[in-house]
Protein backbone atom coordinates (compact mmCIF):
# COMPACT_ATOMS: atom_id res chain seq x y z
CA UNK A 1 0.00 0.00 0.00
CA UNK A 2 1.51 3.35 -1.20
CA UNK A 3 1.67 6.30 1.44
CA UNK A 4 -0.15 9.37 1.45
CA UNK A 5 2.55 11.14 3.53
CA UNK A 6 6.37 10.93 3.93
CA UNK A 7 8.24 12.95 6.96
CA UNK A 8 11.80 12.41 7.00
CA UNK A 9 14.19 13.59 9.77
CA UNK A 10 11.94 16.49 10.53
CA UNK A 11 12.85 19.14 13.05
CA UNK A 12 10.97 21.61 14.89
CA UNK A 13 12.29 24.29 17.49
CA UNK A 14 11.32 26.42 19.48
CA UNK A 15 14.08 29.67 20.37
CA UNK A 16 13.72 30.76 24.07
CA UNK A 17 14.69 33.68 25.95
CA UNK A 18 17.72 32.53 26.97
CA UNK A 19 19.34 31.81 23.87
CA UNK A 20 18.61 28.06 23.95
CA UNK A 21 16.89 25.95 21.68
CA UNK A 22 13.90 23.80 22.80
CA UNK A 23 14.19 20.38 20.44
CA UNK A 24 10.64 19.48 20.21
CA UNK A 25 10.69 17.15 17.73
CA UNK A 26 14.30 16.57 16.51
CA UNK A 27 15.29 14.09 13.45
CA UNK A 28 11.30 12.26 13.20
CA UNK A 29 10.61 10.23 10.59
CA UNK A 30 7.95 8.00 9.45
CA UNK A 31 5.18 7.45 6.47
CA UNK A 32 1.32 7.45 6.87
CA UNK A 33 -0.10 4.90 4.57
CA UNK A 34 -3.83 5.38 2.63
CA UNK A 35 -6.75 4.68 4.18
CA UNK A 36 -4.87 3.54 7.16
CA UNK A 37 -5.34 4.75 10.94
CA UNK A 38 -1.73 6.05 11.96
CA UNK A 39 -1.37 6.83 15.82
CA UNK A 40 1.39 9.08 17.64
CA UNK A 41 1.47 8.24 21.47
CA UNK A 42 3.96 9.83 24.27
CA UNK A 43 3.25 11.21 27.25
CA UNK A 44 3.19 14.65 27.43
CA UNK A 45 5.63 17.27 26.25
CA UNK A 46 7.40 14.75 23.74
CA UNK A 47 6.81 16.54 20.71
CA UNK A 48 3.43 15.38 19.55
CA UNK A 49 1.25 18.51 19.08
CA UNK A 50 4.25 20.37 17.62
CA UNK A 51 4.83 17.49 14.80
CA UNK A 52 1.40 17.95 13.63
CA UNK A 53 1.47 21.98 13.70
CA UNK A 54 5.03 21.34 11.72
CA UNK A 55 3.34 18.99 8.99
CA UNK A 56 0.77 21.03 8.75
CA UNK A 57 2.57 24.54 8.58
CA UNK A 58 0.85 26.20 11.28
CA UNK A 59 3.62 26.52 13.58
CA UNK A 60 4.17 29.88 14.70
CA UNK A 61 6.99 31.73 16.21
CA UNK A 62 9.36 31.13 18.42
CA UNK A 63 8.59 27.91 16.96
CA UNK A 64 10.53 27.24 13.18
CA UNK A 65 10.90 23.91 10.93
CA UNK A 66 14.90 23.73 11.11
CA UNK A 67 15.24 20.55 8.92
CA UNK A 68 13.66 17.70 7.23
CA UNK A 69 11.08 16.85 4.70
CA UNK A 70 7.28 16.33 4.43
CA UNK A 71 5.82 14.73 1.72
CA UNK A 72 2.14 14.83 1.14
CA UNK A 73 1.29 12.37 -2.04
CA UNK A 74 5.10 13.78 -3.61
CA UNK A 75 4.44 17.11 -2.75
CA UNK A 76 7.11 18.41 -0.52
CA UNK A 77 5.19 20.91 1.74
CA UNK A 78 8.21 22.58 3.27
CA UNK A 79 8.69 23.61 -0.44
CA UNK A 80 5.48 25.20 -1.13
CA UNK A 81 4.62 29.27 -1.25
CA UNK A 82 1.76 30.42 0.91
CA UNK A 83 -0.68 30.74 -1.64
CA UNK A 84 0.21 26.92 -3.00
CA UNK A 85 -0.05 25.90 0.49
CA UNK A 86 -3.12 26.69 1.09
CA UNK A 87 -4.70 25.13 -1.99
CA UNK A 88 -4.15 21.88 -0.24
CA UNK A 89 -4.07 22.42 3.49
CA UNK A 90 -8.03 22.07 4.78
CA UNK A 91 -9.26 20.85 1.37
CA UNK A 92 -6.65 17.84 1.07
CA UNK A 93 -5.39 18.17 4.69
CA UNK A 94 -7.19 19.18 6.99
CA UNK A 95 -6.78 19.70 11.34
CA UNK A 96 -8.72 18.59 14.36
CA UNK A 97 -6.56 21.06 16.47
CA UNK A 98 -5.80 20.05 20.72
CA UNK A 99 -8.77 21.76 22.49
CA UNK A 100 -10.72 22.42 19.56
CA UNK A 101 -13.75 22.23 21.86
CA UNK A 102 -12.65 25.97 22.09
CA UNK A 103 -11.67 26.57 18.67
CA UNK A 104 -15.07 27.51 17.49
CA UNK A 105 -16.31 31.38 17.08
CA UNK A 106 -18.47 31.69 20.02
CA UNK A 107 -20.45 34.44 17.81
CA UNK A 108 -21.06 32.60 14.92
CA UNK A 109 -23.85 30.40 13.97
CA UNK A 110 -22.17 26.39 13.56
CA UNK A 111 -23.84 26.65 10.29
CA UNK A 112 -21.91 29.77 9.38
CA UNK A 113 -18.43 28.77 10.68
CA UNK A 114 -18.51 26.02 8.13
CA UNK A 115 -19.64 27.99 5.61
CA UNK A 116 -16.91 30.05 6.07
CA UNK A 117 -14.36 26.83 5.74
CA UNK A 118 -16.17 26.48 1.99
CA UNK A 119 -16.18 29.65 1.09
CA UNK A 120 -12.48 30.16 2.07
CA UNK A 121 -11.14 27.45 -0.11
CA UNK A 122 -13.76 26.83 -2.92
CA UNK A 123 -15.28 28.94 -5.51
CA UNK A 124 -19.30 29.67 -4.60
CA UNK A 125 -21.36 30.72 -7.22
CA UNK A 126 -24.41 33.26 -5.51
CA UNK A 127 -26.65 30.55 -6.88
CA UNK A 128 -24.68 27.68 -5.55
CA UNK A 129 -24.52 30.07 -1.96
CA UNK A 130 -28.25 28.38 -1.03
CA UNK A 131 -27.45 25.11 -1.12
CA UNK A 132 -24.63 24.97 1.00
CA UNK A 133 -27.25 24.97 4.24
CA UNK A 134 -28.60 21.78 3.15
CA UNK A 135 -25.04 20.69 2.11
CA UNK A 136 -24.43 21.65 5.74
CA UNK A 137 -27.26 19.84 7.37
CA UNK A 138 -25.98 16.70 5.34
CA UNK A 139 -22.87 17.08 6.45
CA UNK A 140 -23.69 17.65 10.68
CA UNK A 141 -25.81 14.34 10.00
CA UNK A 142 -22.79 12.16 8.76
CA UNK A 143 -21.21 13.34 12.30
CA UNK A 144 -24.23 12.67 14.31
CA UNK A 145 -25.56 15.92 14.87
CA UNK A 146 -29.14 16.79 14.04
CA UNK A 147 -29.73 19.26 11.78
CA UNK A 148 -31.38 21.65 14.21
CA UNK A 149 -27.76 22.24 15.54
CA UNK A 150 -26.58 24.77 12.53
CA UNK A 151 -28.75 27.26 13.39
CA UNK A 152 -27.24 26.75 16.94
CA UNK A 153 -24.28 28.95 18.35
CA UNK A 154 -20.95 26.67 20.02
CA UNK A 155 -22.92 27.38 23.86
CA UNK A 156 -25.66 25.80 23.30
CA UNK A 157 -23.69 22.77 22.31
CA UNK A 158 -22.30 20.37 24.55
CA UNK A 159 -18.59 19.52 24.88
CA UNK A 160 -19.21 15.79 22.68
CA UNK A 161 -21.58 18.04 20.31
CA UNK A 162 -18.94 20.68 20.35
CA UNK A 163 -16.00 17.77 19.42
CA UNK A 164 -18.43 16.67 16.48
CA UNK A 165 -19.17 20.00 14.89
CA UNK A 166 -15.20 20.58 14.46
CA UNK A 167 -14.95 17.23 13.13
CA UNK A 168 -17.06 17.99 10.37
CA UNK A 169 -15.75 21.23 9.65
CA UNK A 170 -12.75 19.32 9.19
CA UNK A 171 -14.55 16.70 6.60
CA UNK A 172 -16.25 19.32 4.90
CA UNK A 173 -14.62 19.63 2.01
CA UNK A 174 -13.71 15.72 2.09
CA UNK A 175 -9.55 15.95 3.07
CA UNK A 176 -7.72 12.83 1.81
CA UNK A 177 -6.04 13.22 5.32
CA UNK A 178 -7.31 14.28 8.69
CA UNK A 179 -4.77 14.99 11.36
CA UNK A 180 -6.62 14.70 15.00
CA UNK A 181 -4.98 16.09 18.00
CA UNK A 182 -6.38 14.51 21.14
CA UNK A 183 -9.55 14.29 19.57
CA UNK A 184 -11.01 12.32 23.15
CA UNK A 185 -9.03 14.33 25.77
CA UNK A 186 -11.69 15.95 28.71
CA UNK A 187 -14.86 13.84 27.02
CA UNK A 188 -16.22 11.36 29.12
CA UNK A 189 -15.70 7.43 28.13
CA UNK A 190 -19.34 7.57 26.41
CA UNK A 191 -18.40 10.29 23.82
CA UNK A 192 -15.24 9.45 23.46
CA UNK A 193 -16.39 6.42 22.05
CA UNK A 194 -18.48 7.78 20.26
CA UNK A 195 -16.08 10.17 18.49
CA UNK A 196 -13.94 6.97 18.05
CA UNK A 197 -16.73 4.66 15.95
CA UNK A 198 -16.96 8.34 14.16
CA UNK A 199 -13.90 8.91 12.88
CA UNK A 200 -13.62 5.15 12.21
CA UNK A 201 -16.58 5.69 9.76
CA UNK A 202 -14.85 8.50 8.38
CA UNK A 203 -12.08 6.43 7.16
CA UNK A 204 -14.53 3.79 5.84
CA UNK A 205 -16.60 6.41 4.34
CA UNK A 206 -14.84 8.74 2.68
CA UNK A 207 -10.89 6.84 2.73
CA UNK A 208 -9.86 9.24 4.60
CA UNK A 209 -6.12 8.37 6.08
CA UNK A 210 -6.15 9.36 9.78
CA UNK A 211 -3.06 10.59 11.80
CA UNK A 212 -4.39 10.46 15.60
CA UNK A 213 -2.47 12.09 18.27
CA UNK A 214 -2.99 11.47 21.86
CA UNK A 215 -1.79 10.33 25.13
CA UNK A 216 -4.01 7.79 25.66
CA UNK A 217 -3.06 4.33 24.82
CA UNK A 218 -6.33 2.94 25.52
CA UNK A 219 -7.85 5.07 22.46
CA UNK A 220 -4.61 3.97 19.75
CA UNK A 221 -5.90 0.60 21.36
CA UNK A 222 -9.44 0.86 20.34
CA UNK A 223 -9.16 2.21 16.83
CA UNK A 224 -5.53 2.86 15.29
CA UNK A 225 -3.57 0.36 12.54
CA UNK A 226 -0.06 0.90 13.12
CA UNK A 227 1.24 3.06 16.18
CA UNK A 228 4.26 5.37 16.25
CA UNK A 229 5.88 5.82 19.88
CA UNK A 230 7.48 9.29 20.87
CA UNK A 231 9.42 10.30 23.61
CA UNK A 232 11.80 13.51 23.79
CA UNK A 233 10.91 14.60 20.62
CA UNK A 234 12.00 11.16 18.81
CA UNK A 235 9.95 8.35 17.60
CA UNK A 236 11.19 5.43 19.52
CA UNK A 237 9.40 2.93 18.16
CA UNK A 238 6.54 1.89 15.25
CA UNK A 239 4.90 -1.05 14.85
CA UNK A 240 1.13 -2.41 14.13
CA UNK A 241 -0.67 -1.47 16.81
CA UNK A 242 -1.40 -5.36 17.78
CA UNK A 243 1.95 -6.24 17.99
CA UNK A 244 2.79 -2.87 20.09
CA UNK A 245 0.47 -4.06 22.37
CA UNK A 246 1.72 -7.77 22.73
CA UNK A 247 5.14 -7.56 22.14
CA UNK A 248 6.68 -3.90 23.14
CA UNK A 249 10.19 -3.79 21.86
CA UNK A 250 11.96 -0.63 23.28
CA UNK A 251 11.82 -0.19 26.87
CA UNK A 252 10.31 3.31 27.20
CA UNK A 253 7.25 1.09 25.34
CA UNK A 254 7.55 -1.59 27.41
CA UNK A 255 6.68 0.10 30.81
CA UNK A 256 4.29 2.02 29.07
CA UNK A 257 2.13 -0.65 27.95
CA UNK A 258 2.83 -2.08 31.98
CA UNK A 259 1.34 1.22 33.20
CA UNK A 260 -1.97 0.62 31.99
CA UNK A 261 -4.70 -1.36 33.58
CA UNK A 262 -5.65 -4.86 32.74
CA UNK A 263 -9.21 -6.32 32.11
CA UNK A 264 -7.63 -10.11 31.71
CA UNK A 265 -4.99 -10.08 34.52
CA UNK A 266 -4.48 -8.75 38.09
CA UNK A 267 -0.93 -7.27 38.65
CA UNK A 268 0.96 -4.36 39.49
CA UNK A 269 0.75 -1.14 37.49
CA UNK A 270 4.44 -0.07 36.76
CA UNK A 271 5.70 3.61 36.90
CA UNK A 272 8.85 5.39 34.62
CA UNK A 273 11.41 6.09 37.63
CA UNK A 274 12.53 9.51 36.51
CA UNK A 275 11.82 12.69 34.87
CA UNK A 276 11.47 13.16 31.20
CA UNK A 277 14.80 15.55 29.96
CA UNK A 278 14.96 18.97 29.52
CA UNK A 279 14.47 19.52 25.80
CA UNK A 280 16.89 22.50 26.14
CA UNK A 281 19.77 20.10 26.79
CA UNK A 282 18.55 16.57 26.04
CA UNK A 283 21.00 13.99 27.63
CA UNK A 284 24.07 12.48 25.25
CA UNK A 285 23.20 9.44 23.88
CA UNK A 286 19.69 7.96 23.72
CA UNK A 287 17.32 10.12 25.49
CA UNK A 288 15.93 7.75 27.90
CA UNK A 289 18.88 6.17 29.16
CA UNK A 290 18.58 7.69 32.31
CA UNK A 291 15.40 5.91 33.27
CA UNK A 292 15.94 2.76 31.25
CA UNK A 293 16.46 -0.48 33.31
CA UNK A 294 18.59 -1.79 30.50
CA UNK A 295 20.89 1.26 29.78
CA UNK A 296 24.58 0.27 28.85
CA UNK A 297 27.46 2.61 28.43
CA UNK A 298 26.92 2.80 24.84
CA UNK A 299 23.69 4.08 25.33
CA UNK A 300 24.94 7.09 27.33
CA UNK A 301 27.06 7.87 24.74
CA UNK A 302 25.57 7.00 21.15
CA UNK A 303 22.09 7.96 19.39
CA UNK A 304 20.44 4.59 18.36
CA UNK A 305 19.13 5.05 15.20
CA UNK A 306 15.22 4.10 14.24
CA UNK A 307 15.99 0.63 12.13
CA UNK A 308 13.47 -1.99 11.19
CA UNK A 309 14.18 -4.78 13.37
CA UNK A 310 11.65 -6.85 12.42
CA UNK A 311 8.99 -7.45 8.84
CA UNK A 312 7.46 -4.15 9.92
CA UNK A 313 8.77 -3.42 13.22
CA UNK A 314 11.06 -0.09 14.01
CA UNK A 315 12.64 0.33 16.96
CA UNK A 316 15.84 2.82 18.30
CA UNK A 317 17.54 0.77 20.90
CA UNK A 318 20.89 -0.15 20.95
CA UNK A 319 19.04 -4.04 22.24
CA UNK A 320 18.27 -4.72 19.10
CA UNK A 321 19.96 -5.10 15.37
CA UNK A 322 18.68 -4.32 12.29
CA UNK A 323 17.74 -6.71 9.64
CA UNK A 324 20.04 -7.73 7.65
CA UNK A 325 20.63 -8.17 3.92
Amino acid sequence: MSSILRVKDLKAYYETSSGKVVRAVDGVSFSVLRNEIFGIAGESGCGKSTLALAITRLLRPPGYIADGEIFFDNINLLKLKSEELRRIRWRRISYIPQSSMNALNPVLRIKNQIIDVIKEHEKIKNEEAGRLEGYIKELLASVGLSPQVANMFPHELSGGMRQRAIIAMAIALRPELLIADEPTTALDVVVQRGILQLLSEIRGKYGTSIMLITHDMAVHAEIVDRLAIMYAGKIVEIGDVRSIFKDPLHPYTQVLIKSIPSVEEKRRLAGIKGLPPDLKSPPPGCRFHPRCPYKSRLCETAEPPLREVRAGRYVACHLYGGISG
